[in-house]
């Protein structure tokens, strides 16, 4: 290993010393208008993960309309996640919203998590080792390809959809390839994970895919690196936040899948990687210090108390009754922080 001078390490020390009580941690707000319209979030599923988090997130917000969701192998394999998609999307009162089940990379060999590759992947989105919470749904995936979803529904309505790459890259990439003529059309992407993080673990499923994607030249680009989500987690308090809003449909969940692991262990925490990316398209006013360019954004940082205050707003807001003559109660409660 290269030895480093100690003299620059010194001035740095002294510089960031200065930087702490100085306008040098102000930080850039996000310059971003509030996110609304018409999303397609693809994502690698799981049962209350942080993609199914951040699906409630959207879903629960009135001026967000999901087109769809895509699954994609990474924490599951896509047919867990169409598995788990259905299930809570039925849960909340959105069954209406399509789900494509879509493809899944082949990475290299690594220690550690391994996400899918952990257990065999199953014959099905009916075949899983354990059916979801409360039984599998009454709705069936819709056919057809994941890339093929994104790109068609991006023709459909030119300059409006945002897509949400929340797993790995690897069906954006192949609409990417198959259908360049989409690129152009996408109103922005927001993605978790960062270009430069070889070892994040989207990327690590399936890198060539993530390189595509990062290299294609879409209007806008907001990125939420791994190492920022990671700083916000759900501890005790705030999921007593949530079980204790009302007997809604989310708040059994979170007390049938998170209730066992606090009452297990009090000082339990669980990462919301792929919410904190929902709650910056939704409130970007959550993100004090950001980078700008030509390209997108980057989000360098997040007020975690006006995170959770969203969070929980939305979170607990969503009912799962139906309404005004069968359509869905997306009613997001008190007004957002």
């Amino acid at each position: 290993m290269m030895r480093r001078s100690l003299i620059p390490l010194i001035v740095l020390s002294a510089l960031s010393v200065m930087c702490a009580v100085t306008s040098c941690s102000a930080g850039t707000p996000l310059d971003a208008p509030p996110g609304t319209g018409k999303i397609i979030i693809d994502a690698d599923m799981g049962e209350l993960n942080d993609d199914a988090q951040a699906l409630f997130l959207l879903a629960a917000t009135p001026d967000v309309e999901v087109l769809g969701v895509t699954t994609v192998g990474g924490n599951t394999w896509p047919e867990e996640g169409t598995a788990y998609a259905l299930r809570q999307l039925e849960l909340i009162g959105r069954a209406d919203v399509p789900v494509v089940t879509g493809e899944s990379g082949t990475p290299a060999p690594r220690e550690g998590y391994r996400g899918a590759l952990d257990r065999a992947r199953p014959r099905s989105h009916r075949a899983l080792a354990a059916p979801p919470y409360g039984g599998y749904a009454k709705a069936e995936p819709a056919g057809g390809s994941a890339a093929d979803f994104i790109a068609d529904q991006v023709r459909r309505h030119p300059g409006e959809v945002t897509v949400f790459a929340l797993g790995p890259a690897t069906n954006l990439a192949r609409a990417v390839r198959e259908h360049p003529d989409m690129v152009p059309l996408v109103r922005q992407i927001v993605v978790l994970g960062d270009d430069a993080e070889s070892e994040e673990f989207n990327r690590w499923f399936d890198p060539a895919a993530s390189r595509v994607v990062f290299d294609a030249p879409f209007r806008r680009r907001l990125v939420v690196p791994l190492e920022v989500a990671e700083r916000i987690t759900m501890d005790r308090d705030t999921y007593d936040r949530v079980v204790a809003a009302g007997d809604s449909p989310i708040a059994r969940l979170f007390a049938a899948v998170e209730g066992p692991r606090f009452a297990a262990d009090p000082g339990h925490r669980t990462f919301v990687w792929d919410a904190v990316a929902a709650a910056v398209f939704l409130r970007p006013e959550i993100v004090p210090d950001a980078e700008t360019d030509a390209g997108g954004s980057t989000v360098l940082d997040i007020d975690e108390d006006r995170f959770w205050d969203l969070y929980t707003t939305r979170i607990t807001g969503i009912t799962g009754i139906a309404r005004n003559g069968g359509e869905p109660d997306r009613s997001p409660g008190p007004a957002a922080p």
